[in-house]
């Protein structure tokens, strides 16, 4: 049979190659960041001042919510590891002579926020909405160690791009207790803790 005649074999076809292609990506096990809320607060000093240096990387807008598919896995695992690959972590008394400062990296070199607001910066670069991908403070589980992530909301779920890891990870996936999320309206999150 031709497969001009019957559009099922060529819509098989065109499946076939694309999952082929690897494009057919299974949406992540995955669900929305559901934690108790304690209060909504301004963002932390160091970031406000990174706003007042760089307004317009703090300017979210857009859709806060990014449809899940092939290619937008394709963009936020591609870009976790590429900035993870080019830059080095340096504490920021290395880069700034500062205990804390948020900064796109200079000159290759940053530490855990600088990583998060330069694959934001990237994302945003590729078209994706800024409003969809906030900075978010953490503690590990068993170091204790405050640490940043960048967060992309999918209808897939919460994802993580991290600084330790090249894979994009499910936010609940992760050994981190969550403390605080920037929200799109320029307000902080900070979540109820046990």
């Amino acid at each position: 049979m031709d497969g001009r005649k019957n559009p099922g074999v060529v819509l098989a076809a065109v499946v076939a190659l694309w999952m082929a292609d690897g494009r057919a990506q299974e949406a992540p096990a995955c669900a929305p960041m559901t934690l108790a809320i304690e209060r909504l607060t301004a963002p932390p000093s160091p970031y406000a001042d990174f706003c007042s240096r760089e307004p317009e990387a703090c300017d979210l807008e857009g859709a806060p919510v990014l449809d899940w598919n092939g290619p937008l896995q394709d963009q936020l695992s591609s870009i976790n590891s590429a900035v993870n690959a080019d830059i080095r972590f340096t504490p920021d008394i290395g880069n700034s002579g500062l205990e804390e400062s948020w900064d796109f990296p200079a000159s290759g070199f940053g530490d855990c926020e600088d990583y998060a607001l330069e694959k934001r910066r990237r994302l945003i670069e590729l078209g994706l909405p800024s409003a969809s991908l906030t900075c978010a403070v953490v503690v590990h589980e068993t170091r204790f160690f405050l640490h940043t992530v960048l967060l992309a909301e999918t209808t897939a779920g919460t994802l993580v791009l991290d600084d330790r890891y090249d894979e994009v990870m499910c936010w609940n996936d992760l050994p981190y207790v969550y403390r605080l999320r920037e929200q799109p309206d320029g307000m902080w999150i900070r979540y109820a803790t046990d």
